[in-house]
């Protein structure tokens, strides 16, 4: 054994640009995995104990009649809870809108993450995600209605660590819209007439009883418990699909590059069967054989997990937070579980082995004189045969012997072309789709502008616009839909069915396509839906399905609206219009603008700029790294005739365009069948995103994308081809001399 462990390091030199392509596959395969690792448990770690510090709430629910103070006290010390009111009010300053809150002491309390509190009646304090976004420093001065105040802090507070505007958005808004806080006395001259209730609820606490309570009593508006607060619930979730993400790679991408990698290695140790016919006969065993070629096997795997491992250990800080892109700037401590370290280095390791050992027992099973004369691999004896009989030009017949006579090789550069374009593609793919839902989004929703959602119901519209009847419902597993009454000729909204055809909603209960979707209804389906406000629960049959991938709705007549929810068919609480209604600010309880899911498009897509470089930077890596080690392994085991072609006065540039060229065909049928997985993964993509509560969106790439795309895979097939020309130039014409041609 001592005479074989001399051959690793000669090995590994002359094969040192095999080694080192496989090392960087891997290195790229797995640097994703940590990174998504790391980001997931840190923002797991961090939401876990900023919600217990800041006394996160458990619901938070608005009401038609106030709750007086006295009766707070006797709730809470009634049905073992803690409970407060809080105000607010929303003032729109310019396009920004600030939503400037009264301080609360017992339930979502702000936490100061700069700076200082405020002291003086002209301070404030702001959320940081805003001011990073806009610039804002501070002692800078910003206007808030028609006054000035000096920014002395930055906050953020537990039910806003993802800020969206409206608990239905589908992305946050850090453009305009930003929280704020002043001091008390500050606060009561803004005369704000907003007010929510928050809740913390207790192990014995009777929330059924405590939620009909003040629903008989006090007539409940809105109810928004915790577990489906999109504000909160998304810091768990997102951490929590990182690390299903992160898994889902570490399969994946490792797979991707074993499929590359291990035929690579197959086809070197069949390379060297001779070597393994002279040893057997030597007297190794099998077992000895096998576990020295597992050796050379496992040097990438190996090299390549410890270095990331090591790499992503000392810069995890700075990977995962590239994860925060989505939240309010979380100050998380990063770090990488050992466990998911080890677990990083063995997998592929133990794959690009398992390879090996499988390609050295099936080459043992052959006989000792047939791997003595290098003729075990009949497959291959039998592609130098190919147009044997046709008289065709030489360069051409040496083409169709390597492409068609070497599969598992050819198979590798179309595998790598593929990936890479691949890869690229569905990166601008995201790219593209996020930016062209913002006008489909919008389309969608409807061609009102403004959407006044009422503080309380109104049987009179006296300020324009079509009104509407709108609450919120749960189905049995608790998942929240909401449901909109509206006149059949509302003009605002656009009812059509997946065809492009008018719905007539008069005749009963119609669901949106992304409901459909996420609920599993269908037409025909009878379903059972609570209303969270009374807790009563109702029957309804689905009569159709409205085309409309952004709201998760039920939409019916104002009437069976009315019915459902148990109010007067008369009442209406929320106006949309296409202009600006003179509504008075003490009965509108939100203002949404059209607008604001553009503005939400926009902000994601400049919050993916800097992954989708990241997934174009890994198709590159790709792409060149897997055709350089094919294109590499066919120079290897042409040795022999590029040393013939050279004796018979060829020169470099002639050798290049015979040996380099034979897989071009592959570039664009490489390309070609990039292009359908591309959509399917982007749309799978998308449907898991719809399962976070972001809205459906359809799959688009743009002929730009397309261009760039395949002009970067172009540049990394031939820039590949291009390194490879001083291996030609290497081969020594004595080569041909050795008895080693293929």
């Amino acid at each position: 054994m001592m005479k074989l462990s001399k051959r690793y390091a000669r090995s590994i030199r002359e094969n040192l640009s095999f080694y080192i392509a496989a090392t960087v596959l891997t290195v790229v395969t797995l640097l994703l995995y940590f990174l998504f690792n790391i980001a997931g448990s840190a923002i797991l770690d961090f939401g876990e104990d900023f919600f217990a510090r800041n006394k996160l709430e458990d619901a938070h629910f608005s009401t038609y009649m106030p709750i007086p103070g006295k009766e707070l006290s006797d709730l809470e010390e009634k049905y073992g809870i803690v409970l407060e009111a809080q105000r607010y009010i929303n003032i729109e300053t310019g396009d920004v809108a600030a939503r400037v809150f009264e301080r609360t002491k017992k339930v979502d309390l702000y936490e100061v993450t700069e700076g200082r509190d405020v002291v003086r009646e002209d301070e404030i304090v702001i959320s940081e995600g805003y001011a990073d976004a806009n610039g804002v420093g501070l002692g800078s001065n910003m206007k808030i209605g028609g006054k000035e105040y000096a920014v002395v802090g930055f906050m953020q507070r537990p039910d806003y660590l993802y800020m969206l505007e409206n608990e239905d958005d589908s992305y946050k808004n850090i453009s305009t819209f930003y929280l704020c806080y002043m001091t008390d006395s500050a606060f009561e001259k803004l005369n704000a007439e907003g007010c929510q209730y928050l809740v913390r609820y207790g192990e014995n606490s009777d929330t059924a009883a405590f939620r009909k309570e003040i629903h008989e009593t006090y007539y409940m508006r809105s109810y928004s418990a915790a577990p489906e607060n999109n504000r909160i619930l998304m810091v768990d979730q997102q951490a929590e699909m990182f690390l299903v993400m992160s898994y889902v790679l570490l399969v994946i991408l490792p797979l991707i590059a074993v499929a590359l990698i291990s035929i690579i290695i197959s086809r070197k140790v069949k390379s060297e069967q001779r070597i393994i016919g002279t040893l057997s006969a030597l007297g190794y065993g099998k077992g000895q054989l096998m576990r020295h070629y597992a050796g050379f096997a496992a040097i990438p795997g190996l090299l390549g997990g410890i270095l990331t491992a090591v790499v992503s250990a000392a810069a995890a800080q700075p990977l995962g937070e590239m994860g925060l892109a989505d939240y309010e700037p979380m100050r998380i401590t990063c770090k990488l579980n050992p466990l998911d370290a080890v677990l990083g280095i063995l997998l592929p390791t133990v794959l690009y082995v398992a390879a090996a050992l499988l390609s050295v027992r099936r080459l043992l099973k052959k006989d000792t004189v047939l791997l003595l004369n290098g003729n075990a691999d009949s497959g291959r004896r039998k592609g130098r045969r190919l147009l044997a009989d046709k008289r065709i030009h030489f360069s051409k017949k040496f083409a169709v012997r390597s492409l068609l006579g070497n599969p598992a090789r050819s198979f590798v550069v179309l595998l790598g072309v593929f990936l890479g374009c691949f890869i690229m593609l569905l990166g601008q793919g995201f790219f593209d789709s996020i930016n062209y839902m913002g006008g489909v989004a919008a389309d969608a929703l409807g061609s009102y502008e403004y959407q006044y959602v009422l503080n309380e119901l109104l049987a009179e519209n006296p300020y324009g616009g079509e009104s509407l009847l709108v609450s919120g419902m749960e189905d049995g597993d608790g998942n929240s839909i909401s449901v909109i009454g509206t006149a059949a000729d509302n003009p605002y909204l656009n009812l059509e069915d997946k065809d492009g055809g008018a719905v007539s909603i008069g005749d009963g209960y119609y669901i949106t396509s992304l409901a459909g979707l996420t609920l599993g209804w269908k037409v025909g389906d009878m379903v059972t839906v609570y209303n969270p406000l009374s807790m009563e629960k109702g029957k309804i049959k689905i009569a159709g399905v409205i085309q409309n991938n952004v709201q998760k709705s039920i939409i019916t007549s104002r009437k069976s609206a009315a019915e459902l929810m148990g109010l007067d068919e008369n009442g209406f609480n929320c106006i949309i219009c296409d202009t600006a209604l003179p509504v008075p600010e003490s009965k509108v309880a939100q203002e949404i603008r059209k607008s604001d899911i553009t503005d939400q498009v926009k902000t994601m897509a400049g919050q993916m700029d800097f992954l989708l470089k990241i997934i174009i930077v890994l198709g590159i890596i790709i792409c060149i790294a897997a055709v350089y080690v094919a294109i590499n392994m066919l120079v290897a085991e042409s040795r022999g005739n590029i040393s013939m072609l050279k004796v018979l006065g060829y020169d470099d540039r002639r050798i290049n365009r015979i040996v380099l060229r034979s897989h071009h065909i592959l570039l664009p049928i490489g390309i070609l069948l990039s292009i359908p997985p591309a959509y399917v993964a982007a749309h799978a993509f998308f449907l898991l995103m719809m399962d976070y509560g972001v809205m459906l969106m359809d799959v688009y790439i743009s002929p730009k994308s397309y261009v760039i795309s395949i002009l970067l895979t172009m540049d990394c097939y031939f820039g590949s081809l291009w390194l490879l020309r001083r291996q030609v130039k290497k081969v020594d014409m004595i080569e041909s001399l050795k008895g080693n041609r293929e």
